[in-house]
C-alpha cells in the first residue's frame, strides 16, 4: 500500500472486482475508474466497463480513512479485561404462552471476575402472586451477590462464592421457607433447590437454563477466521423441561455499526434428532453489539423456536445496557 496526499494505492489480489470495491469504499464505480486513471500509469488505465487485472487500485484517501474508521482491526473479540460497573434491563417473551417476563441485572466486572445481582422479577408486568413462584423467587434471591469466574471465551467458570451462598441458604432462607410454606408440594420443591444449594459448582449448568445467563455467558471472545465460524448452541424450553441443540454459525460484521458497535450475528438451524421425527425444526438468531472499545455486550436481540407436535415454541429476548452504575 502506497499514500500520498489524495490517494492510497492498494494491492489487488487476482481479478479486479469494482462493483465490491465500490461498496467497501462508498464511491460510485464510474467516479472510482475516473480517480483511478487520473492517478496510476499508462499501464494501469481501467476501461470502464471491461474487467481487468491490474496490480494496483488507487482508492480517493478520504474513502479509504473513512472505511478503516468504520472497519474492525482484526477478527478476534477479546474478553474485556478493565472495570466496570453496568446495569441491564432484560425482556423475555415466550410467545407459545402469551408470558413476558422483565428483570434488570446490576453487573460488576474486574477482569475474569463478575458479580451480578438479579433484581425482582414482573411477569406480564405484574409481580409474581403464585406460590409456587413465590418459593423458587425467594430460593433464587439467595444466589445474589453471585461471584463468578469466566473463561476467556466468556462462558461460565466456577461460582467463587459458592460456599457463602451455601450458608446464607441453610441459615436464613430456608429455615423461614419450610415455616412459611407448608405441605407436600413445597417440601418437595425445598428439597430438591436444597441439593441444589449443596453443591452450586456441580450444578451449574442449571445456570444456562436461565436465558439471561445463556446469553450473557455465551462463547462469543473468540477468533472469526475470515469473520466467520461454524458451532453448536443448546437453548432451555421449559414448557418441555429440554435442551435444544441449534447447528449455528457466527458471522462477525467487518464493520461498525451506525451507533458506532460491533455486531455478531449468530444464527442458525435445529438438529435432527434420531429419535424424534419432526416435519418443521426450529431456528436460532441472535444479534450481539458489544462496544467498540472494551468489548463488553451491549445489547442481544433474537429469538429461538423448535416444534412440538406441530406447534412451535418461540422464545424472543432482549438483554440492553441501561447504562452505568451509580
Amino acid at each position: 500500500m502506497i499514500s500520498k496526499d489524495n490517494f492510497i494505492k492498494i494491492n489487488v489480489d487476482g481479478l479486479l472486482d469494482l462493483e465490491v470495491l465500490s461498496q467497501e469504499y462508498h464511491i460510485p464505480k464510474n467516479e472510482l475508474i475516473q480517480f483511478h486513471n487520473s492517478n496510476c500509469e499508462i499501464s494501469e488505465l481501467l476501461p470502464l466497463h471491461m474487467p481487468k487485472y491490474v496490480p494496483f487500485i488507487y482508492i480517493p484517501k478520504i474513502n479509504f480513512e473513512s472505511k478503516t474508521s468504520r472497519s474492525l482491526p482484526n477478527s478476534t473479540l477479546k474478553y474485556p479485561l478493565g472495570r466496570s460497573e453496568k446495569k441491564y434491563g432484560v425482556v423475555i417473551k415466550y410467545l407459545h404462552s402469551d408470558i413476558q417476563i422483565h428483570f434488570e441485572v446490576e453487573v460488576k466486572r474486574e477482569g475474569a471476575f463478575v458479580e451480578i445481582n438479579k433484581k425482582k422479577n414482573f411477569v406480564n408486568n405484574q409481580e409474581i402472586g403464585n406460590i409456587i413462584e413465590k418459593i423458587f423467587e425467594a430460593a433464587e434471591k439467595t444466589l445474589y451477590p453471585l461471584k463468578v469466574s469466566l473463561n476467556a471465551n466468556g462462558t461460565l467458570s466456577k461460582i467463587e462464592n459458592e460456599k457463602s451462598i451455601n450458608e446464607r441458604w441453610q441459615s436464613e432462607v430456608l429455615p423461614k421457607l419450610k415455616e412459611y410454606y407448608v405441605g407436600e408440594t413445597s417440601e418437595e420443591i425445598l428439597s430438591r433447590l436444597d441439593l441444589v444449594f449443596k453443591n452450586l459448582n456441580a450444578k451449574k449448568d442449571l445456570f444456562l437454563q436461565s436465558v439471561f445467563y445463556k446469553l450473557f455467558f455465551f462463547p462469543i471472545y473468540q477468533t472469526y477466521s475470515g469473520y466467520t465460524k461454524d458451532g453448536q448452541a443448546d437453548f432451555y424450553f421449559a414448557n418441555i423441561r429440554e435442551n435444544i441443540s441449534y447447528e449455528v454459525q457466527y458471522e462477525l460484521k467487518k464493520e461498525f455499526t451506525r451507533g458506532n458497535k460491533i455486531a455478531l450475528q449468530v444464527s442458525g438451524k435445529e438438529q435432527t434428532n434420531p429419535f424424534e421425527r419432526k416435519n418443521e425444526l426450529g431456528n436460532i438468531d441472535m444479534l450481539y453489539k458489544l462496544d467498540k472499545d472494551s468489548h463488553e455486550i451491549f445489547s442481544v436481540t433474537g429469538f429461538a423456536s423448535t416444534f412440538v407436535k406441530e406447534k412451535e415454541l418461540k422464545i424472543e429476548f432482549q438483554l440492553f445496557d441501561i447504562g452505568d452504575l451509580n
